[in-house]
């Protein structure tokens, strides 16, 4: 049996409409499944561990990357190692950029995936999950929870943290209208970063810890990145002042920001982050989790950030892995 996971509130609340595409070609081919609708934050979570535990044929998940993110994390809590259940995105979250990274570039996937598109869409997704076309890709982890695209601190996980407000009316657009919001916000994290066991120093802006390649609705943050290459790509952006922060997302939405000095790229397998002060949360896949020295959250805050503790972070250790080739998607 094939399970279906849907986040209802996921790419505006249209996740739902999404999910006839898919059964009726179940039904027409009298194949069994079942749909699980998520009800809270890290529903998905506990749904896929659960299915994982008992047994199905592939996990699909509706919704957007930050659903997949809950579902792969829940995959990869059920086993020891790489997972033997593979995973299908049906993307219809805000942003989806994972997908754009699994279908060859931002431009395939958007094409790919458009609405008018949506009936062929399903039909070349469901022969996928019926003749078991998959690929092999990377997952990451850090303190133990799974994600599938990217982990970042700093600047832009303080904008997907005010994107939050803006999606319902914005969609893939949050994330920029929230950029200036957050940039009057920000300052530099004092930060000690280890790949590979080489130590890297100093004021950061921002830290994106990559699997995939887009972020923020199409933000081509790391071209380099590839799903199945066994290795973690870091963007570092090193100290900057507020203005200049101004250049960055401009940069990152025509595909130049490594042209800036203060922009690196960075590969390896194994990544610690020890954060020395100033960083409230660690994004992963759009999704929010607790990283603070010192005071708590408001009563806000605490409503968007997942219940999950990530071990190490609530004394500033972030432990970044990658599993190679350790699930496969439909494709």
């Amino acid at each position: 049996m094939h399970h279906i996971i849907v986040n209802p509130i996921a790419g505006r609340g249209r996740t739902l409409s999404k999910v006839p595409l898919l059964t009726r070609l179940f039904d027409a081919a009298s194949l069994p499944y079942e749909v699980l609708v998520t009800e809270f934050a890290m529903d998905a979570y506990e749904k896929a561990k659960a299915i994982c535990q008992a047994g199905s044929s592939g996990i699909i998940g509706i919704g957007g990357d930050g659903t997949m993110q809950e579902i792969v994390a829940g995959m990869a809590d059920a086993f020891d190692g790489p997972i033997p259940v593979p995973l299908g995105i049906f993307p219809g979250g805000s942003g989806n950029d994972f997908v754009m990274t699994l279908a060859g570039g931002k431009k395939k996937a958007l094409a790919r995936y458009k609405k008018r598109n949506e009936e062929a869409s399903a039909r070349d997704f469901f022969e996928a999950v019926t003749t078991n076309r998959t690929v092999a890709t990377d997952f990451m982890k850090v303190g133990g929870m799974a994600y599938l695209n990217i982990g970042n601190i700093g600047l832009d996980a303080r904008v997907v943290r005010n994107a939050i407000a803006y999606k319902q009316r914005l969609g893939r657009y949050a994330y920029v209208a929230a950029v200036y919001k957050s940039i009057a916000q920000h300052t530099n994290m004092p930060l000690e970063i280890a790949i590979d066991g080489v130590v890297h120093e100093g004021e950061y802006t921002l830290v994106a810890v990559c699997n995939g390649q887009y972020y923020g609705g199409g933000l081509h943050i790391c071209p380099q990145a590839q799903l199945d290459d066994g290795k973690i790509t870091i963007c570092l952006v090193e100290r900057l002042s507020r203005p200049k922060t101004m250049l960055i997302f401009p940069s990152l939405m025509i595909g130049q920001h490594h042209r800036l000095k203060a922009v690196s790229f960075a590969q390896g397998e194994d990544v610690r982050i020890r954060l020395k002060s100033g960083v409230e949360y660690i994004s992963l896949d759009g999704n929010l989790h607790e990283v603070k020295n010192g005071e708590g959250y408001t009563a806000e805050e605490k409503c968007i950030i997942s219940p999950y503790q990530l071990p190490g972070a609530e004394v500033g250790e972030l432990h970044f892995q990658i599993i190679s080739r350790g699930i496969n998607i439909f494709l």
